[in-house]
């Protein structure tokens, strides 16, 4: 990993630790879990490629937005929430981006490749892939033993315990549409 994308790496980690202090209370039990899971990716997404310093901006804040609305608007409907706090966020702090943001966040569990030609929005799907399945399906250039080393330092603590029970529960309200947030 160059020093451009360790620095950068190291941006995306502090500006999604800020975010989460914006919200203290919000993800409830939730709250360690989704932080493992969110910081997970942003490894994930580096171990991938190289990150510049605005790249490592935006990656901290779409990290910290791509699944937020489950717990900040209770929706398993949570994309379109998601991308709009993430975008009232880049807003309020005139920091840009926002087409790019909206993109990580938008393709992030599309089935096949993103439709973006930008490397961060296929990495994000990809490491958020790597993380949703426990290392099986594998992020381009992360070993099983590299991601068994991430998850050392972002422990799950129940990440994909907690989605299922979500994933129930929205499945019995909405049986005609079980998994709202993927795409082909």
């Amino acid at each position: 990993m160059s020093e451009v994308t360790r620095d950068s790496v190291d941006t995306a980690h502090r500006i999604a630790d800020e975010l989460f202090s914006v919200y203290p209370t919000e993800f409830g039990a939730a709250r360690a879990a989704y932080h493992g899971h969110v910081h997970r990716g942003i490894d994930l997404v580096a171990h991938q490629m190289d990150l510049d310093e605005a790249t490592g901006k935006l990656l901290g804040v779409a990290g910290f937005f791509h699944d937020a609305g489950i717990w900040l608007d209770n929706t398993f409907d949570y994309l379109g929430p998601s991308i709009r706090r993430a975008l009232d966020h880049l807003h309020d702090v005139d920091a840009g981006g926002e087409d790019l943001v909206r993109l990580v966040i938008f393709e992030h569990h599309r089935l096949r490749r993103a439709r973006s030609e930008h490397p961060l929005v296929e990495a994000f799907r990809r490491a958020d892939l790597t993380d949703l399945t426990g290392g099986l399906v594998p992020s381009p250039g992360v070993s099983f033993r590299e991601y068994r080393q991430i998850g050392g330092r972002y422990p799950s603590h129940g990440f994909r315990w907690r989605l299922t029970v979500i994933f129930l529960r929205w499945t019995l309200r909405h049986p005609l549409r079980p998994l709202p947030m993927m795409k082909w």
